[in-house]
């Protein structure tokens, strides 16, 4: 996996490659904000993972409940 340093670099190298057409570009910064939800979904999977190692879950009548009270179902 690509650290943080790695990634946020990326964007600086896309930037300092005078020859890019537009679209090259945009190719480019569309993978990069794709490794970037990636990074961002595989961390938010190992906090659900930890919170239920935990015990910090809701037990799904309450979050049904809480659901269609907020949308009046």
């Amino acid at each position: 996996m690509l650290t943080v340093q790695v990634k946020l670099s990326i964007e600086d190298i896309i930037g300092s490659l005078p020859n890019l057409e537009l679209n090259e570009v945009e190719k480019l910064q569309s993978a990069l904000a794709d490794l970037k939800n990636e990074i961002a979904l595989q961390q938010a999977i190992k906090e659900g993972l930890e919170d239920i190692k935990h015990g910090r879950t809701t037990p799904h009548d309450v979050v049904m409940n809480e659901i269609k009270s907020k949308y009046n179902y």
